[in-house]
């Protein structure tokens, strides 16, 4: 088959698949568009109300959150099971990586909401994955010198510079060898990298377009299935192909449907106020780019094979073979061998008319009853017998003016609103008989309040068995396929390592190791109960585990695994994602040591003996290490008393030197005082002696002169009166120059210490400050 062959089959294709999607099926989706959003009906009427009823919106609205929780809960979404056990450890790390494509790498819950909320409003969600290649383009200004941008360059190779700007030289860099400063530079680089990763995106229903001729929800056997969507020419340049501006424009002409004009009139569109094609930049131009992916035999082996093709217009861009279809898509209730089912929306469409209906005519007839019309009494001629300007201007207080009494008078309208209660009650049933979504599960009316606890717990119960159907519909069409798209994806275009982060802790795993590891199988997290009862269930598994424990089947029935497995469900179901922080998985703990095989008796009364006679050594081994230590102790006490003895004598002895060269040295200082105060005394005793010489010698002149002149008369009187002693002043005079010459002795205390001065028979004692030391004679 050549490429005009291909192209033609591929045509055929797609227009058997656009009408598919634009009959019928776009009609009921557009409608359901219009039901959620509430827009109008058409058939509203001025002056009258225009209210509409929110069935579609509740439904969608109250059902999402219950499917979505099933499935975002927990950190894993999907668990690949092992079917043996060698494949355990490939089963744990494929678990671990397609969950952190699915939550870390791409945003899975936004992911999963649009695909759930789709299928609720439009019959279809659907969720496409690619290996994505797509070049990313990042512009980055640098200030730096010509050795480090040439570093960064060498080091970077998908760098390109852009933009150069010379500017002043740093005053504070240092010069180079020759003096001159280095140049500065301002540069703008340009960096091209490809992503290589694993992409996911929730599509838009009205862009997956299928063969009409697929009867099935699952798609892995379409004979033909496409994406097709609005692309820029930047974003098809993006992905890697060659194309032009013109390429783009010749791909602009794409037949719509209802409800994608609809869905783009709601954004404010190519139908709205403004228009999303940009005529200034050719970049922006868009053109519908098609991913297809078709069972052909193009080779003419006469067996078709599947074949991804993406074409822009009547040129094809791509055309390779491939081993899956990465798309996955699912219908909340399947219609038997069709591939689009049925959707909430379809199903109360009719009863939000109907609600909208009577919602209308209680409003207007509560309003007629509170504004009720005025009846004017009229003659023959049809005038009226009251002025007519006071009815057409009424006011609150206002007067009426009637020319015959009874002229005017109010017309009668009673609200019959209440009436309707029953009906309202009865659609209320039928809505949730058909969706199975009841008006008690998000809590108790007051209606619902008079109901029998029996009676809402059926309620919720049946409720329940319908959710979880249309969660499991969801588990094996839409979530199971894509988790097994990202494994397949990730095992044929990963070439190097998956590094991530798991609970903490760093990991790498290599997808080309599970090339071969296909025998797994998918456990999707759909379980029983909400997770208050999945919570008692598992507290319950939990106590008969730790029961199982006790018994001699431990090591059988119960394992550490399965202890592990049963607390971090717990912990999940309790809203704690990583159960890493309360338990410690088996799986990355060390081997525990293998059981040891009972000794002989004989061994352990040997063990026994040997025991008995180790302690018996030991107690007389401590007994003698007992003497030999207070021995020691004693013999270490008189070492340290005669240290202490030896260390006194010495201080005492310090403090003796001490005290003696502190006496020496205040005897040395008595002593020159001592010799001043004694050459003092001298200098006084000399002159003394000198002073009593020159008395004694004039008063004995004067003596002689007057005994010699008085001679006669004493003479006279010699016998009468007795002669002058002079002796005593003699030896006065002899005392004093005795004690003048006699030598100086220091009187010593009982202590050793200088007391007192001794010369001749004169003592003086010593007077000593209150720091001991002399300060003076006394």
């Amino acid at each position: 088959m050549d490429e005009t062959q291909l192209l033609a089959f591929l045509e055929a294709e797609q227009s058997a698949s656009y009408h598919y999607v634009s009959g019928q099926l776009s009609r009921d989706r557009q409608q359901a568009l219009r039901d959620y959003n509430r827009l109008p009906y058409g058939n509203e009427e001025d002056g009258r109300s225009q209210a509409i009823a929110s069935d579609v919106f509740d439904v969608v609205e109250g059902m999402l959150p219950d499917l979505l929780e099933v499935f975002v809960s927990t950190d894993k979404a999907v668990v690949f099971d092992a079917v043996g056990p060698e494949d355990e450890e490939s089963a744990s790390q494929i678990t671990d990586a397609c969950n952190y494509v699915f939550y870390k790498s791409n945003n899975g819950f936004l992911i999963l909401y649009s695909a759930i909320k789709s299928a609720l409003m439009l019959k279809t969600g659907a969720v496409e994955w690619w290996w994505d290649k797509s070049r990313q383009v990042d512009f980055q200004s640098y200030t730096t010198d010509e050795m480090q941008l040439a570093m960064f360059m060498q080091g970077n190779p998908d760098a390109v510079i852009v933009e150069t700007e010379e500017l002043p030289p740093d005053p504070q860099a240092q010069p180079e060898e020759m003096g001159l400063m280095p140049k500065r530079l301002r540069v703008k680089i340009k960096t091209i990298k490809e992503r290589n990763q694993v992409k996911l995106a929730a599509i838009p229903a009205d862009e997956l377009h299928v063969s009409a001729r697929h009867a099935s929800i699952l798609l892995d056997d379409a004979p033909y299935v496409a994406h097709v969507c609005e692309r820029t020419l930047s974003d098809i340049m993006q992905l890697g192909y060659d194309v032009t501006v013109d390429d783009v424009k010749a791909a602009a002409d794409e037949s719509t449907t209802q409800d994608r004009e609809l869905r783009q009139e709601l954004r404010g569109g190519k139908f709205g106020w403004w228009d999303d094609q940009n005529a200034h930049d050719d970049a922006m131009s868009y053109g519908w780019l098609r991913k297809e992916y078709v069972l052909v035999d193009f080779d003419g082996d006469g067996i078709a094979e599947r074949r991804r093709i993406v074409r822009l217009g009547k040129k094809i861009l791509e055309n390779v073979e491939v081993s899956h279809v990465p798309f996955a898509a699912w219908s909340p209730y399947l219609n038997l061998h069709q591939f689009v089912g049925m959707c909430p929306a379809d199903l109360i469409g009719d009863v939000q008319r109907i609600s909208t209906d009577i919602l209308r005519q209680q409003i207007d007839n509560l309003a007629l009853a509170n504004n009720q019309e005025t009846i004017v009494l009229t003659d023959a001629q049809g005038n009226p017998k009251a002025d007519l300007d006071d009815l057409l201007n009424r006011r609150v207080g206002g007067i009426l003016r009637e020319s015959v009494q009874g002229a005017i008078r109010p017309m009668q309208e009673r609200w019959q609103g209440i009436e309707a209660m029953p009906f309202i009650e009865q659609l209320a049933n039928m809505r949730e008989a058909r969706t199975g979504y009841s008006r008690f599960s998000p809590g108790l009316d007051g209606e619902g309040v008079s109901k029998t606890a029996t009676e809402v717990s059926k309620v919720k119960s049946e409720q329940q068995k319908r959710q979880k159907l249309m969660g499991r519909i969801c588990a094996e069409a839409l979530v199971a396929p894509m988790f097994r798209g990202i494994f397949k994806t990730l095992s044929d275009y990963c070439m190097d390592k998956l590094t991530f982060r798991l609970n903490g802790k760093p990991v790498s795993y290599d997808p080309q190791e599970w090339r071969d590891q296909y025998d797994l199988t998918i456990n999707v997290g759909i379980g029983n109960g909400d997770d208050m009862q999945q919570g008692l269930m598992l507290q319950q598994i939990a106590g008969a585990q730790m029961a199982i424990m006790q018994t001699p089947m431990a090591g059988r029935l119960v394992t550490e695994a399965n202890i592990y497995e049963a607390q971090a469900a717990i912990a999940e179901k309790a809203g704690f994602k990583n159960a890493g922080r309360f338990w410690s998985d088996p799986k990355n703990l060390p081997p525990p040591q293998p059981p040891q095989v009972p000794p002989d008796p004989m061994i352990i009364k040997t063990q026994m003996e040997l025991q008995a006679d180790a302690q018996k050594f030991q107690a007389e081994t401590q007994l003698r290490m007992q003497e030999i230590q207070m021995q020691s102790q004693a013999k270490l006490q008189e070492v340290q008393a005669n240290l202490e003895l030896q260390a006194a004598n010495d201080q005492r002895d310090s403090e003796r030197e001490s005290m003696k060269a502190q006496l020496d040295a205040q005897i040395a200082a008595a002593e020159q005082e001592n010799k001043r105060m004694l050459a003092d005394l001298d200098a006084s005793v000399a002159k003394y002696k000198a002073d009593l010489d020159s008395q004694t010698k004039l008063t004995i002149a004067q003596m002689g002169n007057q005994q010699s002149m008085e001679l006669a008369s004493m003479q006279s009187q010699t016998q009468a009166s007795p002669a002058i002693d002079i002796g005593p002043i003699q030896d006065a005079l002899a005392q004093l120059m005795d004690h003048a010459s006699a030598p100086v002795e220091i009187i010593r205390g009982p202590d050793g210490r200088a007391a007192g001065i001794r010369k001749g028979n004169v003592t003086k004692s010593i007077n000593r400050g209150p720091d001991g030391r002399a300060q003076g004679i006394m």
